[in-house]
């Protein structure tokens, strides 16, 4: 095996988990992150013999996140319709309380995280999705790894107050541990 093919794989396994959560945080449909990430393997794939390793995660989550954005562009106008009808057809098997509080937490979040400034948003994908370190999330942004603690403060902060501020405006909800 060569040194490109074991890096190939290398890479492959050690990001693909990543990408796919990445991607999922843009298309919110784990067959079209699935199709993200893979087109991000080619595209890994075809460019690899050029590419810096010690810049591959900026690399890898700039292409995820181009071709996230490309795909949402595309196919913008199913997704509202799809999210219509769905909203529309009732369940045949009911959920327990507990899965239904956790997706209705886990949309509460990505709302609010929809809510926050671009750069604020991107910063807290990369580190709380991603899963990147700062220096990663600096290349990836290109800006200083200060500006990347600034942007994740903040926007943390930012997701605190409106998840405080919707605790407070719904009675009886238990208090949640980003309070």
């Amino acid at each position: 095996m060569n040194d490109t093919h074991r890096l190939f794989l290398d890479t492959l396994s050690r990001y693909e988990r990543p990408l796919l959560r990445y991607a999922h945080s843009f298309t919110n449909d784990a067959e079209e992150a699935r199709d993200v990430v893979q087109d991000v393997f080619i595209k890994l794939s075809q460019n690899l013999a050029t590419l810096d390793p010690d810049r591959l995660a900026p690399w890898l989550f700039t292409v995820c996140k181009n071709r996230a954005l490309d795909h949402q562009r595309k196919h913008q106008r199913l997704i509202v319709m799809e999210t219509q009808s769905l909203d529309l057809e009732a369940s045949e098997v009911p959920q327990p309380g507990a899965e239904m509080e956790s997706r209705e937490t886990a949309a509460a979040l990505r709302g609010f995280i929809e809510e926050l400034p671009l750069r604020q948003r991107e910063a807290i994908r990369l580190k709380f999705i991603a899963g990147l370190d700062y220096k990663q999330i600096s290349d990836a942004m290109q800006t200083s790894i200060g500006n990347v603690g600034y942007l994740i403060h903040h926007g943390v902060l930012a997701l605190r107050l409106k998840w405080q501020a919707q605790e407070d405006a719904t009675p009886g909800k238990q208090k949640s541990a980003l309070a």
